[in-house]
């Protein structure tokens, strides 16, 4: 049996030396480590310090080139999913509006005119693109350059969509047209497309800058997946068509509304998570994790 002293370990003798230097919360309890030995445990749980030290520095985010004005990207990225996902939420309020009475909807939906909906919608997709334009104004810059496609597909989408609202509005809650044909592809088709658009925009943008989050990176389960999103878009198509080639009352005209109704309500909580995902992504561009040489410092 060897008679050697225990090995420290290179992580451990490292740190032997060292203190946190920064405002440092324990990663299971929150107890302040600030001015401990970062060889040590925490004096509230016992979780070792090292633990919380491996957990808040992100040495792959710190690998990547600074985003200049970082703080812009974050809030005004953010701002473009929501703004969107508020004008995806009123068209569907504005659809459930003039839905048949036979759909559990709450009547303040009834009630509410579908035509001031979809103008909401229409506004706040022009808002969502007034968000994007700072961030267009960076596409020259370096960093932002392999987000130029993702930045442009947005754009185009968020028009296309804010279009496709005003056409609705005019063109069907006038009464304008009775076209079956028309009807169609105004109030699912065009608008689909130019969500469609805006999703491969995001696709081609958000999980870029994503990578400089450790959460986004790590959520694999609860990371949205523009595909999914995608598929869907096609599915409410589908639906809308088996709704357009059926009788009011027939089986496949119900069928044809469950699956819209399923298709929407992926939708709709699939940029739920999407906010989610952007919010992680603005508090890593905002608040960077710090440097493991700012971090700690020797023990004098």
């Amino acid at each position: 049996m060897s008679n050697d002293p225990k090995q420290l370990s290179p992580i451990a003798a490292d740190l032997s030396q060292m203190q946190i230097a920064l405002s440092l919360p324990c990663a299971r309890c929150g107890y302040e480590l600030r001015e401990l030995a970062a060889d040590g445990d925490c004096p509230e749980c016992s979780e070792p310090i090292r633990l919380t030290i491996i957990e808040v520095i992100d040495p792959s985010s710190r690998r990547m080139k600074p985003i200049h004005n970082p703080k812009i990207v974050g809030n005004y990225l953010t701002a473009v999913v929501l703004f969107f996902f508020l004008a995806v939420m009123s068209a569907v309020l504005a659809m459930l509006s003039k839905s048949p009475n036979s759909l559990p909807v709450p009547d303040f939906v009834h009630t509410t005119p579908a035509n001031s909906l979809v103008w909401v919608s229409s506004f706040l997709s022009i808002v969502a693109i007034v968000c994007l334009a700072p961030i267009m104004k960076m596409c020259k810059i370096s960093e932002l350059v392999g987000c130029r496609k993702g930045i442009v597909l947005t754009f185009f989408g968020l028009c296309f969509w804010a279009i496709s609202m005003s056409a609705i509005s005019f063109v069907l809650l006038l009464g304008s047209t009775k076209s079956t044909t028309v009807t169609m592809l105004l109030d699912t088709c065009v608008p689909a497309i130019a969500a469609g658009v805006v999703f491969t925009g995001f696709k081609n943008l958000v999980p870029r800058l994503g990578q400089r989050s450790r959460a986004f990176r790590q959520a694999q389960g609860s990371r949205q997946r523009m595909n999914d999103l995608l598929a869907a878009l096609a599915v409410v198509i589908v639906g809308r068509t088996m709704l357009g080639a059926s009788l009011p009352d027939s089986n496949l005209s119900l069928l044809g509304l469950i699956i819209m109704v399923m298709s929407i309500s992926l939708i709709v909580i699939g940029l739920g998570y999407m906010v989610r995902n952007t919010i992680w992504i603005r508090n890593a561009l905002i608040t960077p994790p710090p440097a493991l040489l700012k971090l700690l410092r020797r023990i004098n």
